[in-house]
């Protein structure tokens, strides 16, 4: 008995010893030049943030570090975006992953893992590869070709062309089984871009995942498709909402109503975004008595959104609902670029909507509707 239980604990521990608490992530690569500096980005669904560099070695990279959540959607790059197009995507858990590649497109790089999400996106890649060299090589030639006006839009035509013949290859392995998050990936731009993609069919698609995927950004996008939903318009009152601060706690839009309300809808990539900033803090610490700006973070990583508040002090109402451009309030106030502003008078009715940014529009454009604005 007691060497059946000694077995058994060592059959334990061999098993535990097994159980990496990081990724492993080790390139084979051929026809690569040494010295050649690859990047390794985390994809949020909505933005990516570059986490890694190492340098190409006689075709050998490596890179290694913990999650906070399983799996995670990376991606690789080149930094010579001039003879390298393309990027390699992979799904990382704590486990072990090759990436054997031959040449400058990424996109046709083999991942080797028992991740259950990369073996599902390895069946996209094999269906698609050859398309994807020949975009890429497209890609790297019409860039070369940017000053000759003609040959470059023949070539995005082309490219536009093999990338709708892609979308369809992958659109039918997609019907076959929808249950992973690639295939939500996919489908969710599919029917984001391509209006000719019909909805009955693509709701009876979505009537078969499973529940453990409904709830994911990409499920919600395509759901949100799906729905009518007409955005409301200069002179229509506000909708109300729920969003957090980053503190976590819960705020409804309702909650400001009495005074103006400046619905600012930003995102960490948005160049303007940044540049808006000093401009929206000094109209925020002036009038505070009158107008309530309320800064709307329309990323998905909470964790990105908390670290830029806190580098640009952020020092307005800052609130987001974690679901990005796919759903929620920006789905509801129909909005589709940043920054974009919606001002609210103080009984609730929208009185001004605009895009974009530039010195001293913010000032020019509540002067028109807040008589008293202290500048």
């Amino acid at each position: 008995m007691k060497q059946i239980l000694l077995i058994a604990f060592v059959a334990l521990l061999m098993s535990c010893q097994h159980q990496r608490d990081t990724y492993l992530i080790t390139g084979n690569l051929t026809n690569i030049p040494d010295s050649s500096i690859i990047n390794l980005y985390i994809d949020y669904g909505d933005m990516g943030k570059r986490i890694a560099t190492d340098t190409v070695i006689n075709g050998y990279f490596e890179f290694s570090d913990s999650l906070v959540k399983q799996p995670s959607k990376m991606n690789l790059r080149m930094k010579d975006w001039q003879n390298f197009y393309g990027q390699c995507d992979l799904w990382v858990e704590h486990e072990k992953i090759t990436v054997n590649g031959d040449g400058k497109y990424l996109a046709t790089w083999q991942v080797v893992s028992n991740i259950k999400e990369q073996i599902v996106l390895n069946k996209f890649v094999e269906a698609t590869r050859t398309m994807d060299a020949t975009i890429d090589s497209l890609s790297i030639a019409r860039m070369k070709s940017i000053n000759n006006r003609e040959i470059a839009s023949e070539m995005m035509h082309e490219i536009d062309s093999l990338y709708k013949r892609k979308q369809n290859i992958e659109y039918d392995l997609i019907k076959e089984n929808p249950n992973s998050r690639t295939a939500l990936n996919k489908l969710y731009y599919k029917i984001k871009f391509d209006k000719s993609t019909p909805k009955e069919e693509v709701r009876e698609i979505y009537n078969r995942i499973d529940e453990e995927y409904k709830n994911t950004l990409h499920a919600q996008g395509i759901l949100t498709c799906l729905e009518d939903r007409k955005a409301p318009e200069i002179g229509d009152k506000m909708i109300d909402f729920v969003a957090h601060d980053t503190d976590g706690k819960n705020h409804s839009l309702s909650e400001y109503k009495g005074k103006y309300l400046l619905l600012d809808f930003w995102s960490m990539g948005c160049g303007p975004c940044m540049m808006a900033m000093p401009e929206t803090k000094k109209l925020d610490s002036l009038n505070r008595d009158q107008l309530c700006i309320i800064g709307l973070n329309m990323a998905s990583s909470e964790e990105t959104w908390k670290d830029v508040s806190i580098k640009k002090n952020i020092s307005w109402v800052n609130l987001s609902d974690g679901k990005s451009t796919f759903s929620g309030i920006s789905s509801v106030y129909g909005i589709t670029a940043f920054p974009t502003y919606i001002l609210i008078d103080p009984d609730g009715k929208i009185i001004d909507k605009w895009m974009g940014y530039s010195k001293g529009h913010l000032e020019e454009k509540l002067k028109k509707h807040i008589e008293n604005l202290k500048v």
